[in-house]
């Protein structure tokens, strides 16, 4: 397998990559999954207790690199998954063609791959010149975390999906008293609303689903309709859902 490296250096590769595969049948359509090689090895038996170990069976037990998801994941647009990880310094590999609707095929292709940039990383010599300078470059700021990458990777159905689920965490967390998960479902709701148009509106989502009370509650779920309604363009039920909306902030206002 050729792994081309459109971001990156097939001499100096970062250690973690998206890797990137054409549609077989459809050519305009773009797979990717998230590569990642650990600097230091694990042995997987270590961590498993001892009476699951004959489950394990021969399967190798490093899991010094891994591909998640294991199986890639439809893109909608790879101008925007390159300006991620250019943002991330993270390597984009472009690792050929695969038929999705074989995905025991696209599995081992995922796999290939996955070794082949292990080995890639493996075989960097640390005395070279380029891997000395890269390690003494002077601290970037902090990339985007792994949820940041899984959600670029969604189609904007599926983040609404996701950004609802978040909703009703963040209102469940709320409701216990748990601040710690107050804190990380926030920040989950902000990362989502980087990769949604501004049209949805999610801070202002994220503002009502914190206040708290019934009245807050109803707008919380009116806004996660209206995402849906923009991602449908039901831009007719747009406009009733917006009066409905613009009422209920002027009841809270006015109370």
């Amino acid at each position: 397998m050729d792994l081309n490296f459109e971001k990156g250096r097939p001499d100096n590769p970062r250690g973690h990559a998206f890797l990137v595969f054409t549609d077989s049948a459809s050519p305009g359509d773009m797979w990717a999954t998230y590569l990642v090689v650990l600097p230091i090895s694990i042995d997987l038996a270590k961590y498993v207790p001892p009476f699951l170990m004959g489950q394990l069976g021969d399967a190798d037990h490093d899991l010094s690199a891994f591909a998640f998801p294991p199986f890639p994941e439809k893109i909608e647009s790879y101008d925007q998954l390159t300006e991620l990880a250019a943002e991330r310094k993270d390597d984009v590999i472009m690792a050929g063609a695969i038929d999705p609707s074989d995905v025991v095929s696209a599995m081992t292709s995922v796999s290939a791959a996955l070794q082949q940039y292990a080995d890639t990383c493996a075989s960097l010599d640390p005395d070279d010149e380029d891997v000395d300078l890269a390690l003494e470059a002077p601290d970037e700021p902090e990339g985007l975390g792994i949820n940041e990458v899984m959600y670029s990777l969604m189609n904007d159905g599926d983040k609404l999906s996701e950004l609802t689920k978040l909703v009703g965490r963040l209102r469940y967390a709320m409701e216990g008293g748990e601040e710690v998960m107050v804190r990380e479902t926030e920040s989950d709701i902000l990362t989502l609303s980087r990769l949604l148009p501004e049209n949805h509106q999610i801070p202002r989502l994220l503002e009502v689903a914190k206040a708290g009370g019934n009245a807050n509650a109803e707008l919380a779920h009116l806004y996660l309709q209206r995402c849906f309604l923009i991602l449908r363009e039901e831009y007719a039920n747009l406009s009733e859902l917006d009066s409905r909306i613009r009422t209920i902030e002027s009841r809270r206002e006015q109370a």
